[in-house]
């Protein structure tokens, strides 16, 4: 099933990076809040902070390809600080599988982009197919504002406005089962327009891993999904296992409104409501580790179908990693719920074995712990929320061979296991402190939020 098998070199003993820890702890005054984000690719992790005019970004995991951005091919085992690039503002971190993006704004408040690791498919949208290993800036075309940047697992896709304010939808990278919506199967090297369905407003871009969604509004105002790409598992909802390469619509149920797409490595769903308000999911694809909820039968689905949902459960959100998923919402009482389901190989569901899973099973949070994200990778997760002081809080399972988890070694976990960012919260809080008593700066108003890349790769034994 899986085209691409690399093996991971793990690199002998750590690196030094920065110093994180070499200072003397300082009295400071608290920080109201800072913006934190976690990014999960196949094998590595960004953790981003961002707080009263100081932003930290730091890495680990694996480095093949230099997408740890730190000028090396060596893995790291412990959060790394990354430098960021000169006279630019980081706005989001957005990884692929081995690749990734920061987009932001330079000292003159223009929109930037940089790009950096694997490229073998020109999937950084440079023009080559060489291998970054610190953040290059791409050119952009004239008069093109960029809103978001989606990753895929080597293809790519930026949405944004034209000089006149149109939509615009460029894309770049690797292109063998039409996953650019471009109507061949070329791989683009340099970033390219993709036109858009006739009369459709484009509202969101969805990347699985080689397949790739457009949701949206037709002239009339009504919902409309179009897809493209692979489709050997029925993951495009189609009704036929046959790859596109072209947008094509998608048919969903009469009645049913479309609030989210999610797309996994092979599997995809909808989440929305029912004609009478009620909460709906409905799931379509690769079925084989029994990540759709519907039992592990081995069986494809090739439509969209509807997906039973926990009773008692409220559904806030639906998660989809390679061949697993998660369901977060709320129980009967209004206390947070997470459910689980498909690959358990390396414990990265969190429910203490390593036993797939075909329905959705609850996941037991830590204790005292207010969940606010779930953030899957390939065959690791992560949770982000509150502690019981109400301090920020990171939960890591799942496969540590290349140490993605910031653990600081390179053992598995199939349990949550508490993540050490105390410091790094610390360490930036002392910077912006430093910062007030040099010249008065503004307290913060952040939020807390995550990206996900879908990095489709064997977990290693």
């Amino acid at each position: 099933m899986r085209e691409i098998d690399k093996k991971r070199k793990q690199s002998s003993g750590e690196p030094s990076g920065v110093g994180l820890f070499a200072k003397k702890s300082r009295t400071s005054s608290k920080v109201t809040e800072l913006e934190i984000k976690v990014i999960a690719g196949s094998g590595h992790t960004f953790f981003y902070i961002k707080g009263d005019g100081e932003d930290k970004l730091y890495v680990c995991g694996w480095n093949k390809y230099g997408q740890l951005g730190l000028g090396d091919t060596t893995d790291r085992g412990q959060w790394t600080e990354v430098t960021s690039p000169k006279e630019f503002t980081i706005e989001e971190v957005v990884a692929g599988d081995d690749h990734a993006f920061l987009k932001g704004k330079d000292v003159n408040g223009e929109d930037t982009l940089y790009a950096l690791g694997f490229n073998r498919y020109g999937q950084l949208g440079l023009g080559d197919t060489t291998d970054r290993d610190q953040w290059t800036e791409l050119t952009m075309s004239n008069g093109f504002t960029i809103e978001e940047a989606i990753a895929g697992l080597h293809h790519n896709f930026l949405k944004g406005k034209g000089k006149d304010g149109e939509d615009k939808l460029y894309a770049c990278g690797w292109n063998k089962y039409g996953q650019l919506g471009l109507g061949d199967r070329r791989n683009r090297y340099k970033w390219t327009e993709v036109p858009s369905p006739k009369e459709f407003t484009i509202e969101e871009v969805i990347s699985g891993y080689t397949h790739s969604f457009l949701k949206g509004k037709g002239k009339n105002g009504q919902d409309i999904l179009y897809a493209c790409g692979r489709n050997d598992s029925g993951q495009l909802g189609l009704g036929a296992e046959r790859n596109r390469q072209k947008w094509t619509r998608v048919p969903f149920p009469n009645g049913f409104t479309i609030e989210k797409v999610m797309a996994g490595g092979y599997h995809s769903f909808l989440k929305g409501k029912g004609k009478d308000g009620e909460d709906k999911l409905y799931a379509c694809g690769n079925n084989y580790n029994g990540q759709l909820g519907l039992g592990r039968d081995n069986e494809d689905r090739t439509q969209f179908t509807e997906a039973p949902l926990p009773e008692g459960f409220n559904i806030e959100k639906v998660i989809a990693g390679e061949n697993h998923s998660f369901l977060k919402g709320k129980g009967e009482r209004g206390e947070d719920k997470l459910y689980a389901c498909g690959w358990n190989r390396c414990g990265e569901l969190g429910l203490g074995d390593t036993t797939d899973r075909g329905q959705w099973t609850e996941v037991t949070s830590p204790q005292g712990f207010s969940l606010e994200k779930v953030i899957p990778g390939l065959y690791h997760s992560f949770l982000k929320g509150k502690g019981k002081d109400g301090e920020d809080t990171l939960y890591a399972t799942g496969d540590n061979s290349a140490g993605q988890l910031g653990l600081g070694d390179r053992r598995r976990r199939n349990k949550w296991t508490e993540v050490p960012v105390a410091d790094l919260l610390k360490k930036l809080q002392e910077d912006v402190n430093d910062r007030k008593q040099e010249g008065g700066v503004s307290e913060a108003s952040g939020s807390s939020g995550f990206s996900m890349g879908l990095n489709p790769r064997d977990c290693m034994f």
